[in-house]
């Protein structure tokens, strides 16, 4: 559940907020910074430039138990997006990808709080057009994604030293394969 400050309730209270979302596309070298007001916002020491209406973006739909992506549109790319796009068409997948709601004050134009409301990487990029515009659109998944995986590690000396150098409790494993165990009658314990 999450929870709002004080200020971001008083505001609601008042009624004099509008809210936008947020997009952070964390690429190596230059990172992207978008939002979905026509107004340039800045938070976290940082500046979202607004998209205009030209983007989308789709619902996003977790559930328990299910772990679903979400799609990110551009529509109306021009030449200089679309070259930019295909020259780094081979650094998306695996990108981080960070949404937040962003509460802005309307009197001052100030973002009061942006929760964060969905992390995740980025995985494919597709270029589409129709002769008049084009559109690019990217898939990323959930960060929850990485719970569903499995560990990798097993039960042995050596991936127990990258837990802890000093603990060799997994030394003797390899040894005691195979070895018949002996258990004393119950007369032994009654001489």
């Amino acid at each position: 559940m999450k929870s709002l400050s004080v200020p971001v309730l008083a505001a609601l209270a008042g009624g004099s907020v509008a809210v936008a979302t947020l997009i952070k596309l964390d690429f190596a070298g230059t990172p992207i910074y978008l939002n979905t007001s026509t107004w340039n916002l800045a938070f976290g020491g940082f500046t979202y430039l607004g998209a205009y209406g030209l983007g989308q973006i789709s619902a996003i739909a977790d559930k328990p138990g299910e772990v679903s992506g979400i799609t990110l549109e551009l529509h109306g790319a021009d030449a200089a997006r679309i070259s930019l796009a295909l020259d780094d068409a081979d650094i998306v997948q695996g990108t981080p990808c960070t949404i937040r709601t962003a509460i802005i004050d309307t009197a001052t134009y100030t973002i009061l709080d942006a929760p964060v409301e969905w992390v995740g990487k980025l995985d494919t990029m597709a270029i589409g057009e129709d002769g008049a515009s084009a559109t690019i659109a990217v898939t990323a998944e959930s960060g929850a994604v990485d719970l569903l995986r499995g560990n990798a590690w097993t039960f042995t000396d050596a991936d127990q030293r990258i837990v802890n150098a000093t603990d060799a409790s997994f030394s003797y494993v390899l040894d005691q394969i195979d070895k018949p165990i002996i258990w004393p009658t119950k007369a032994f314990f009654y001489k």
